[in-house]
């Protein structure tokens, strides 16, 4: 018995030989779907069990591993998707919260028609119907929108509700309910300031709760954008993007609970009473505070956007010349093509596209916004996701749109473990090093969250009637 016992301890203790299990585990899912290919049940089942195994080999204590935590969230995460995305009342809330959305939009373009229409023509001209005057405007409206619904307390009842509801379910500490349930409208820095009395003695396990919750969501006014983006060739964009960060904040929290189990006693276990502040004194200061604060996340997302964007053009040209002149001059490498940046990206994220349930033949052009999102932003990945669209509407079937809404709908990227060791950090300073130690692998979460997301709405949507 204590052989066996030594064995199973040292399986589980060393990293490598978990690698070499998870490589062979991971060879026979890639078997299976190319068996099963057309199967999008049997897919969808190959996805989940390729993300779970992901999150059990960068587990730092697998025996610890509360696995009625994790087996319940999963199960809670499977219901919130067949409840919004199949049954009647679900579909009826599904649909009512994408026509809402989109008619908040039309809301958005009154004020983006004020500032930008001809005095001669009444309208907005050709020339401004673009992403810099029709999609970043939006918003500034949201910022608004959110900050009024925050003066309002709408917002403070919602995430009191969802993480209540968190905490009973899941058994989550208060403290780290609160914040991924604040994740369902604001941003990855802005969440943790609802508990900013209670950071300096969040454990460990929280700690990476809060910071996956942050990488597999999106705030509310960037969702706006990619709504504005995308509406034109998925119509149901908004009440999939809604759904998503709902399927993706609960399941961040049962995949960090996976990959760092909590072994500690948290200060908040079970309940915590904190009051959300207000933005504003009143409801027009208010008001003004969130165009402010969008107007300024607009500038940086233009910003960001013209930088990145130009860098991968530049990227793109240097490899790709590159490639040329040793295709071209080496005889031996002639039969190769010559590949730029986006190419090798592809190529990487090839593999996780095709366990996700995205057909072999869509899964490169799949992978290559799936790349972008990760080692770049989600930003960038829409944005080239809706222009590869608009120039090749049948590039893709519709199931791999869907697919693709929620993979690239969260902040897991390689600038975001950044934002959050001087966002979050500059909140409580003594938890800085714990946060820049586990950045890695909470994008990793924030991933795998959104992956699981995609898998369950490709599953789901394949019998769903919008």
């Amino acid at each position: 018995m204590n052989k066996n016992s030594n064995a199973l301890d040292l399986i589980l203790n060393n990293f490598w030989i978990r690698l070499g299990i998870y490589l062979v585990l991971i060879l026979g899912l890639w078997f299976l779907a190319n068996i099963f290919e057309t199967n999008k049940i049997i897919r969808g089942l190959i996805g989940l069990n390729f993300i779970f195994l992901t999150a059990l080999l960068l587990s730092n204590n697998i025996k610890s591993i509360n696995l009625k935590t994790v087996l319940v969230g999963f199960l809670f995460q499977v219901v919130l998707a067949v409840f919004l995305l199949l049954t009647p009342f679900g579909v009826i809330f599904f649909k009512g919260a994408n026509d809402a959305f989109l008619a908040l939009m039309g809301y958005a373009k009154k004020g983006i028609e004020f500032l930008f229409s001809s005095f001669i023509t009444n309208k907005v001209e050709d020339p401004l119907v673009n992403f810099t005057f029709i999609i970043l405007p939006t918003i500034v409206f949201f910022g608004a929108l959110i900050y009024m619904f925050y003066y309002l307390g709408v917002m403070e009842i919602v995430i009191k509700f969802y993480a209540w509801i968190m905490m009973r379910v899941l058994g989550t500490s208060g403290a780290e309910s609160l914040v991924a349930s604040a994740k369902l409208f604001v941003g990855q820095t802005e969440a943790p300031l609802i508990i900013k009395p209670f950071l300096a003695v969040l454990t460990r396990s929280e700690i990476f709760t809060i910071m996956s919750a942050g990488m597999a969501t999106m705030a509310g006014g960037v969702m706006a954008a990619y709504v504005g983006m995308l509406s034109s060739y998925i119509p149901t964009i908004a009440g999939h993007l809604l759904t998503a960060v709902i399927l993706s904040v609960t399941a961040s929290v049962y995949l960090s609970k996976l990959i760092i189990p909590e072994i500690d006693d948290p200060v908040t276990r079970g309940n915590i009473k904190i009051k959300i502040e207000k933005p504003g004194t009143n409801l027009f200061e208010s008001i003004t505070i969130g165009a402010r604060d969008g107007m300024f996340l607009a500038f940086n997302v233009g910003a960001m956007l013209l930088a990145f964007i130009s860098l991968i053009a530049m990227l793109n040209d240097v490899i790709f010349n590159f490639t040329s002149f040793l295709f071209n001059h080496i005889s031996f490498l002639s039969s190769f093509k010559p590949f730029n940046f986006q190419h090798i990206l592809s190529f990487v994220c090839y593999p996780i596209a095709y366990l996700l349930g995205v057909p072999k033949h869509e899964a490169f052009v799949a992978a290559k916004f799936i790349s972008e999102k990760i080692v770049i932003n989600e930003f960038v990945a829409y944005s080239d996701f809706a222009k590869t669209l608009a120039n090749n509407p049948s590039i893709i079937s519709e199931q791999t749109r869907i697919i693709l809404s929620y993979a690239l709908g969260g902040f897991a990227n390689f600038s975001s473990i950044g934002i959050q060791v001087g966002g979050i950090g500059a909140l409580e300073p003594k938890i800085r090093p714990t946060i820049a130690q586990l950045g890695l692998r909470a994008l990793i979460v924030g991933n795998l969250a959104n992956f699981s997301s995609a898998v369950i709405a490709g599953m789901i949507t394949t019998h769903a009637h919008f």
